[in-house]
């Protein structure tokens, strides 16, 4: 991997949205491609076939993935309001088989009902999937006695349609859920590539239209382009831009802005007199307000 940097000392910076503001970063790509169309083919970039191509399966899995949750949240909804007249429903059948056996309660056990054999107890069913299962049976066994012997309350047509419209919810979340994972996962790995063809877009027009400069109409490739703080006062009080922390060692305060990283003087006695010894930086480089360009390939910058 090689770091490229392009015009460090400018005093603009260029910015990109990241994967994770899928939205801004599509609006960015399209916003170049539809730039580059109108250049002769002699001045557009390579990589203009990767990005048009890659916008064309990011777009899709991002409708795909609003779609499904929209779709997921509906039924989740559906299903919690549809289990409350379900709760309902199980009471009033609840109580009609306990009066209707109370000298036989096993004999709930033939529309769904579990039975406390210590207390002879119908039980209520405590769960969501408990309370489907035993609207199953509840209408299995309705639906084989003749109408004549059915219960009269609730009515079977209502318990029918209320049953079927949990389930149908409760698959509709599921297939929904599945979808958005698919369509996430999908959606994450174009994302990421169009990031990584729109950084190196960006050197690529630096180079063939600005002559290695920052230019403001990069912005017409989707490009943000803003000016740096300005050197000075203004800019000591303000967090460092290379989100480094650096501790200078003249007694002015630290600026933090993300990892840190300390800068240090430390100093020899040489004859009786004290001087400054080499200074560390660990790896990390202060921009100071300029302003880079940086292409990193074989891993995520």
């Amino acid at each position: 991997m090689y770091t490229a940097n392009i015009d460090t000392l400018s005093p603009f910076q260029v910015n990109l949205p990241t994967p994770n503001d899928g939205p801004d970063l599509i609006n960015s790509g399209e916003s170049f491609v539809t730039h580059e169309e109108t250049l002769p083919p002699e001045l557009q970039s390579p990589l203009l076939p990767e990005i048009r191509e890659l916008l064309q399966q990011c777009t899709p899995s991002q409708n795909v993935l609003i779609t499904s949750e929209a779709q997921r949240t509906m039924a989740s909804e559906a299903v919690k309001r549809l289990d409350e007249q379900a709760k309902v429903i199980i009471r009033k059948i609840h109580r009609k088989i306990d009066l209707e056996y109370m000298e036989t309660p096993e004999a709930a056990e033939q529309w769904g009902f579990k039975v406390k054999q210590s207390t002879r107890n119908i039980l209520m069913p405590k769960t969501r999937p408990q309370r489907l299962a035993l609207l199953n049976a509840y209408i299995a066994k309705e639906e084989s006695r003749p109408a004549e012997e059915r219960f009269t309350t609730p009515d079977l047509a209502e318990v029918v349609a209320l049953r079927d419209d949990l389930k149908a919810n409760l698959a509709i979340r599921r297939n929904s859920q599945n979808r958005r994972k698919a369509s996430l996962t999908a959606s994450n790995d174009a994302l990421k590539a169009l990031y990584d063809c729109m950084r190196t877009a960006g050197a690529v027009i630096l180079i063939k239209h600005f002559n290695r400069t920052i230019h403001q109409d990069m912005t017409k490739w989707g490009f943000e382009v803003i000016r740096r703080q300005a050197k000075g006062k203004e800019a000591d009080d303000a967090p460092a831009a290379n989100g480094t922390t650096t501790t200078p060692t003249n007694g002015s305060e630290p600026t933090t802005n993300g990892a840190a990283t300390t800068t240090s003087v430390e100093t020899t006695t040489t004859n009786g007199a004290e001087t400054p010894a080499e200074t560390s930086t660990n790896g990390s480089v202060d921009l100071n307000g300029t302003s880079e360009v940086v292409v990193e390939l074989g891993g995520q910058g």
